[in-house]
């Protein structure tokens, strides 16, 4: 399996070792639609691989407001992080849909890990790429105006969906609510910039997706 595949698409593919430890490891557990899975400064003794549904992570402040920093889909992890640096949960995770979960104790997988060194580097490369997108996600709510944080999102949420590095033309399976979530801007806003950018002929919307059919239009545009 080649790690580089499973890294760049921040999926784990199933047919690769990590995959397989992962289900060896972890017990499944099913949840329903908009259940907590945990909660910001919870302790942090598991971590998750989702085999179906997805999975809301979010910042809540003291006064409750809360901001999305990520939605993840099948055979993607979070969790994982907060154990390994020795500190509380750093968001809540709720789900969006029904989902079934992989729950891995995380202390018996590192010692799992330890006899298959290769694992360790999977994991840890893995992290290594949702700390970037991360980044990439603050500097867009940061600095960018709204347009240009939805061009820059739909950009970035190729990494997630492209079958192939070299795609310029992919689906998203986020609906519009999601992407204003992702970036922090209000659901009209986002439709009204996507139409935009819709009749440029750079998306095609549908039902709950969005095709993007001219990505170098949206890396210039951004970047404008």
């Amino acid at each position: 399996m080649d790690s580089t595949k499973i890294h760049r698409t921040m999926k784990i593919e199933k047919e690769s070792n990590l995959y397989s430890a992962i289900e060896k490891v972890g017990t499944v557990q099913k949840y329903g639609k908009g259940e907590m899975v945990y909660f910001q400064d919870d302790a942090a003794s598991e971590f998750y691989l989702i085999k179906s549904g997805r999975v809301r992570l979010f910042l809540t402040s003291a006064e409750g407001n809360e901001i999305t920093l990520k939605l993840l889909g099948p055979n993607m992890i979070f969790g994982d992080a907060s154990h390994l640096s020795h500190t509380p949960r750093l968001t809540s995770a709720s789900t969006v849909t029904d989902v079934e979960l992989l729950t891995v104790d995380i202390d018996r997988m590192l010692t799992y890990m330890t006899l298959n060194p290769s694992l360790m580097i999977e994991l840890y490369s893995l992290m290594a790429q949702t700390i970037r997108l991360l980044s990439i996600q603050v500097y867009s709510m940061a600095f960018l105006s709204s347009d240009k944080k939805v061009a820059h999102i739909l950009v970035q949420l190729g990494t997630y969906f492209k079958e192939t590095e070299s795609d310029s033309h992919y689906s998203i399976d986020y609906t519009h609510q999601e992407i204003a979530e992702l970036i922090g801007i209000a659901r009209v806003t986002t439709t009204k910039i996507l139409k935009q950018f819709e009749k440029q002929g750079w998306i095609s919307l549908g039902y709950h997706h969005i095709t993007v059919n001219n990505e170098q239009a949206l890396k210039q545009y951004q970047l404008s």
